[in-house]
């Protein structure tokens, strides 16, 4: 995979990404100053323990309150994990929009909207998901 699509802030967003991919695009994010993270937030997947998850693997302050508003400012704040752009994994999405698919939609508009937030700021993060989603796009491959 070519570094190119990390150096390019304008491409930043949130995408699919199938679990064979990560390796290598974490790798690609890393050579660019990336910093990667990641989070498992596989089962139970209910809306409570996913945003515990999430606040858990990101690493975020003590502060959040593990609920979609905190989501977004967490993702958003500009002191949080900070370096010059973010790639986040997030793995175990499918079984939250099978036990939840209210939950799993309104956790895509946070992701989604952090995402164009963090753009527009300068401050490129690239969100991807293992699972499909309407109107996330997939990765592209450079």
């Amino acid at each position: 995979m070519s570094d190119q699509l990390f150096s390019n802030g304008d491409t930043s967003g949130l995408y699919y990404l199938p679990p064979h991919r990560q390796s290598t695009v974490s790798t690609a994010a890393g050579k660019t100053g990336l910093r990667v993270l990641s989070a498992d937030i596989i089962s139970p997947a209910t809306k409570d323990a996913v945003l515990s998850r999430l606040g858990t693997a990101l690493e975020f302050p003590s502060w959040y309150g593990a609920n979609f508003d905190a989501l977004f400012d967490c993702l958003t704040d500009a002191d949080w994990q900070p370096a010059k752009g973010h790639l986040i994994l997030i793995n175990g999405m499918a079984e939250l929009r099978a036990s939840d698919p209210d939950s799993f939609a309104t956790l895509i508009e946070v992701l989604q909207a952090a995402a164009e937030s963090r753009q527009a700021a300068n401050s490129p993060c690239w969100i991807a998901i293992d699972t499909p989603a309407r109107g996330v796009p997939g990765l592209p491959e450079a």
